[in-house]
């Protein structure tokens, strides 16, 4: 514990300089101490606790939303330019009982609390991707703060996979615009944003290169960017007859007139899965056709099997009477066969 010297100020009163804290920079950061005697001055600031080392919180007077700033900021480059623009909404967003609170001064259990408030309004997932993004921070800034926060369970979703009666429904219901786009997603795995993106040049006369996809920026334009891993880099195959379509259509669609066109196609044929889920269908029919499932997911641009097993993970509904059947079948005949050699 250091000796510090306290110095008569002009009112008459006594101050004495205490050492805090060294930030990222290697500036030295002091608190004063007033009291009326040079004693009552020089003890307090002798007995002050200093904030978290440079070690544990590099940034201690940095505010939570200055943090999320700071890290946006020097991963803009790496990031996508969706994720830039959900990651600002997120700090003008998240936690607001946080944000303003100095690193030094947030805690474990502070933390803990934010996150129970959140549960109450959001889903377990939203709730854990914006913990995900506040420990990504923290780790950088403050990593002398370590979470343990326990998060709400993760939900089972539910993948709607379309039937092929209602890819043709909506299909029937499609103007000239939407009708390549549903194409595209049902019978050659495209994302909505790579759809948007596609030019003239990536067609062939086998299928479509998917190398790029339309999102926004952080300032809500929409730009074209490479695909997010590099897995979305692939060749899609597609049927003579859609490659036929696909080369005289219009290439010119965002993802938002999409979406909006999408809808009133839902609407007016009262189907009830997204437009992603023409992917989720795409991927299940190939499976239950027997396509083996490291070709689905490199031609699907899903990065493992594990990602593509959670999009069929529930059989095609139009397939499963079939698929019941044919198990009792299996079961069935197996213990017919055993009961009449045992007969025999």
């Amino acid at each position: 514990m250091s000796n510090p010297k306290a110095k008569k100020l002009p009112s008459g009163r006594w101050r004495a300089r205490a050492y805090d804290y060294t930030d990222k920079d290697g500036k030295r950061h002091y608190v004063s101490y007033t009291a009326d005697t040079k004693t009552e001055a020089q003890l307090a600031a002798k007995m002050h606790v200093p904030s978290l080392t440079n070690t544990s919180v590099p940034y201690p007077q940095l505010t939570l939303s200055e943090a999320y700033k700071r890290f946006i900021d020097t991963h803009t480059d790496t990031l996508s330019p969706s994720t830039v623009r959900e990651y600002r909404n997120a700090s003008k967003r998240d936690f607001p009982n946080l944000m303003q609170m100095k690193l030094k001064d947030i805690t474990p259990e502070l933390v803990q609390i934010a996150v129970n408030e959140a549960a109450r309004t959001y889903a377990p997932k939203t709730v854990r991707d914006k913990h995900g993004l506040l420990h990504k921070v923290l780790k950088l800034y403050a990593p002398g703060i370590v979470l343990n926060t326990d998060l709400p369970q993760k939900t089972k979703t539910e993948v709607c996979v379309p039937t092929s009666e209602e890819v043709s429904q909506a299909l029937a219901a499609a103007n000239e615009l939407m009708r390549v786009p549903i194409l595209l997603a049902s019978r050659g795995s495209l994302r909505r944003e790579e759809i948007c993106a596609l030019t003239p040049e990536d067609v062939t006369s086998f299928g479509v290169n998917v190398n790029k996809a339309m999102v926004k920026d952080e300032n809500n334009r929409f730009v074209i960017k490479p695909p997010k891993t590099e897995a979305g880099y692939r060749f899609c195959p597609l049927p003579p007859d859609v490659i036929k379509e696909v080369k005289t259509w219009s290439f010119s669609i965002t993802p938002d007139k999409l979406e909006r066109n999408w809808q009133r196609i839902k609407k007016k044929e009262n189907l009830s899965f997204k437009f992603h889920a023409l992917r989720h269908y795409w991927a299940s029919l190939l499976h239950s056709k027997g396509v083996p499932d490291q070709y689905i997911a490199k031609v699907g641009g899903w990065a493992s099997i594990e990602m593509l097993h959670k999009v069929y993970a529930h059989a095609l509904r139009d397939k499963t009477p079939a698929f019941n059947a044919q198990i009792v079948n299996i079961f069935s005949n197996e213990f017919k066969t055993k009961n009449a050699e045992k007969q025999a």
